[in-house]
């Protein structure tokens, strides 16, 4: 190839990555309205995991199989706590997805409809401005 070496960086140019700044902004909102919820959940479920240990290393050497109800009981408790706090940091977690995802169909939708919304909009008012001013004559 011939030409000039200043002309290389205009054929390379770099993709350029231009984020919409207001939709990062948006989706950073979400997040910290949930992040704390599900710190919360996590926190908590951290919490009874470490009691369901704790429970479980009581037990004596001879006892490592046999556990007397109250134990018992305590297990299945922690058992269900653990499980529901799952569940409730799953849905949380999929609340805060679905917040994103109908931010992102909003602003996608917008873009779509917004401009063949605008043209239309200016060609009826265009047509009822030509229509006016030649039935005035």
């Amino acid at each position: 190839m011939a030409g000039d070496n200043s002309l290389i960086s205009v054929r390379s140019r770099a993709v350029q990555n231009r984020p919409f700044t207001v939709v990062k902004k948006m989706q950073a909102e979400a997040e910290a309205n949930y992040r704390n919820k599900i710190k919360e959940l996590e926190d908590s479920l951290a919490e009874t995991q470490r009691q369901l240990n704790e429970l479980q290393q009581k037990k004596e050497k001879g006892q490592r199989f046999i556990l007397s109800p109250e134990q018992q009981a305590a297990l299945e408790e922690f058992r269900k706590k653990e499980a529901d706090v799952k569940v409730k940091l799953k849905a949380e977690r999929k609340r805060l997805r679905q917040d994103i995802d109908s931010l992102e169909n909003r602003l996608k939708w917008f873009n779509i409809a917004a401009m063949p919304v605008l043209v239309s909009l200016s060609g009826l008012c265009l047509a009822f401005y030509k229509r006016k001013r030649t039935a005035a004559k």
